[in-house]
């Protein structure tokens, strides 16, 4: 591409679909929610993208459970559900991201999270990969820019 012009309305698309890209991300991490309930059913948890708890529910069969076994109850409940929410945030950029090294380097990411909050818990499986990885934008379609 010779043409200054033509490469500047290149690169001017290109940051406009990076950005929508950027929105699209935020978003999914913004809306990601989910839930987990004990085993046993008496204590019921929420949490947000980052693991923040938005509810805490304790059912009536959280009465017939000792302090210390419903306090480790909440605790692993809680877990539970940040090692959901974490997994939904990582599925619901795939498609933004692709297999390429940014989805990765956050799958990465989740899983050190992940045996932080939750050291038994099994990783996720490697998906297959969706969409083929795109070019390198600093390849200049095979030559420099400088040219």
């Amino acid at each position: 591409m010779t043409d200054p012009h033509q490469y500047v309305e290149r690169f001017e698309q290109q940051l406009q679909d990076a950005q929508r890209k950027a929105d699209a991300i935020q978003g999914a991490f913004r809306e990601s929610r989910a839930e987990a309930r004990s085993p046993d059913g008496a204590v019921v948890v929420a949490v947000a993208s980052g693991g923040r708890i938005e509810s805490l529910q304790l059912t009536p069969k959280a009465m017939d459970l000792g302090h210390t076994a419903l306090g480790r109850t909440i605790v692993d409940t809680i877990r539970r559900a940040q090692v959901e929410v974490a997994r939904k945030v990582e599925e619901s950029v795939r498609p933004l991201l692709g297999d390429g090294e940014s989805m990765r380097y956050l799958r990465e990411q989740v899983e050190q999270g992940i045996a932080v909050i939750d050291p038994v818990a099994p990783p996720a499986a490697s998906p297959t990969p969706q969409r083929p990885a795109t070019r390198d934008d600093d390849e200049f379609e095979g030559g420099t820019f400088l040219r």
